[in-house]
């Protein structure tokens, strides 16, 4: 066997170590994934008991892969950490909290998957809602439509916070800080920014913002888990915020003709 023959066995013997870590890092991955998206499908039906039985057994795997830092980073166990604690906290005692719960468990699924995934991560297909709130937003606003202006801010920030996780595992620190900052001025000026013209702007820059970031990562097309529930029930939230508001609209508009004096 020639020398270049010799170096390629030792260079494969010891490869091949690292390699079969690698899977099973990412076969422990692909578990913690599998698990969050088990316990978000029992939230949907209303199986709390089986939810929490299934976060418990995450808790367990992802502390032992905590241990190793190759996985992930520190600040992104603690992103993880956190939306695990607030979700399982909501579980604990759903009773009349059962929107919340179920907001809280999409939360947690998306920063998990948003770790494990190889490809493009789950929370990008929220990019149709997150978008039509923020358009919704915009027309409220050139039409000065106090009411629908105020109820379309509130659905983008939750849609937002419901993001915010995988945003902090996924994108960069200093551009969702940006992206951070110029959220908190338009909810902290709402009142501002519809009333003065000069602010619209604002509106549009927050825009630009947030569909730069879902670009970013929605270029790799790699099959994941179809969202379609979450997309709908978002889409319906919007549909049914500004049919509200056009209703009550068109109520306002009745009462007021209707205690008009009549000449």
């Amino acid at each position: 066997m020639n020398k270049l023959g010799r170096l390629f066995i030792v260079f494969f013997l010891f490869m091949l170590p690292i390699s079969t870590q690698a899977e099973m890092m990412n076969s422990r991955l692909l578990t913690l994934d599998t698990i969050a998206e088990q316990a978000l499908q029992f939230t949907q039906a209303g199986r709390y008991e089986q939810a929490h039985a299934l976060m418990r057994q995450f808790e367990k795997e992802y502390l032992v892969l905590q241990e190793d830092g190759r996985v992930a980073s520190p600040e992104e166990w603690f992103v993880i950490e956190s939306v695990f604690a607030e979700a399982l906290s909501l579980i604990e005692q759903p009773d009349g909290k059962e929107q919340q719960c179920l907001v809280a468990m999409t939360s947690f699924r998306l920063a998990v998957n948003a770790i494990s995934s190889t490809g493009t991560p789950l929370w990008t297909q929220m990019e149709e809602p997150v978008m039509a709130s923020l358009q919704a937003l915009k027309q409220s606003s050139a039409q000065l439509d106090t009411t629908q202006f105020h109820e379309m801010l509130n659905v983008f920030l939750s849609n937002y916070e419901m993001l915010k996780p995988s945003l902090q595992v996924d994108v960069a620190a200093t551009q969702l800080q940006l992206l951070d900052e110029r959220v908190r001025y338009v909810d902290h000026y709402r009142d501002d920014i519809l009333a003065t013209r000069s602010e619209t702007g604002e509106i549009e820059q927050l825009e630009k913002e947030v569909q730069a970031i879902f670009y970013e990562k929605g270029k790799e097309e790699v099959i994941q888990p179809s969202l379609g529930w979450v997309i709908s029930l978002t889409g319906g939230i919007i549909i049914t915020t500004l049919s509200y508001v056009g209703w009550r609209k068109y109520k306002g508009q009745k009462e007021e003709t209707r205690n008009k004096p009549n000449h």
